[in-house]
């Protein structure tokens, strides 16, 4: 790789690690600021992790019809972020492939995380409280779309014997979304405290490590670039 390429790759892959820093850090201060109420708990003044959904961040108003200003926009900010960083990575799988035949994984890749990433800005342009039938559309493609991309990611990392760490995460990470997406599709309904809780149980777990990985494979693509 060329000394200007590598560099390009490394500024990608340092903004996708800002990116998922940045997520986890204002998140869990937008829930700090989260004036409170729940579906099943409308008296609450604080947000409940295990009842408030990411999504209740990025509502204009709380159940009980208070104000959200301040953890909406921490909220936006934050998946905003995310999804950017991931249009502006998607094209570092150049950095992986060395094969023949593997530019139809790599493209393929690409175009499934600019989608996600602009699925993901969707979300975080879209209130629930306001506008929820493209919210949960966005939702639902954001996660299917990073599906394809970390099996495609994956599938050019098993082709050019990345590194193990690397790849072995990705896998696993890989069984837990395809998991999730099934509880997003098909899991228990929001119409009682206990399919409530199982939602927004699973919507935490995959949230966070899906920013965990994207992080990690991020810096796996700025070692190897550094190393170029």
């Amino acid at each position: 790789m060329k000394d200007k390429s590598a560099k390009t790759v490394v500024r990608k892959a340092n903004l996708l690690l800002y990116a998922s820093a940045q997520f986890i850090v204002l998140t869990i201060a937008a829930m700090f600021t989260y004036p409170g109420s729940a579906k099943f708990e409308p008296q609450s003044d604080r947000y409940l992790f295990f009842q408030n959904f990411f999504s209740d961040l990025g509502a204009t108003k709380t159940y009980s019809g208070l104000s959200n200003t301040t953890s909406m926009v921490m909220f936006i900010v934050a998946l905003s972020s995310v999804g950017l960083a991931l249009l502006v990575f998607s094209t570092t799988w150049k950095s992986i492939a060395n094969r023949e035949g593997d530019r139809i994984f790599g493209y393929a890749a690409q175009v499934f995380a600019v989608l996600s990433g602009l699925c993901f800005i969707g979300i975080a342009a879209t209130p629930w409280d306001l506008i929820l039938s493209a919210h949960n559309s966005f939702v639902k493609a954001a996660f299917s779309l990073l599906l394809g991309f970390i099996v495609c990611l994956s599938a050019l990392q098993m082709r050019n014997l990345w590194r193990k760490q690397y790849l072995v995460l990705n896998l696993l990470y890989l069984v837990i979304l395809s998991i999730y997406i099934g509880i997003l599709f098909y899991g228990p309904d929001l119409t009682t405290r206990e399919g409530l809780e199982f939602q927004v149980a699973a919507q935490k777990i995959i949230v966070y490590v899906s920013v965990l990985n994207l992080g990690f494979q991020a810096l796996g693509i700025r070692q190897s670039a550094s190393l170029s």
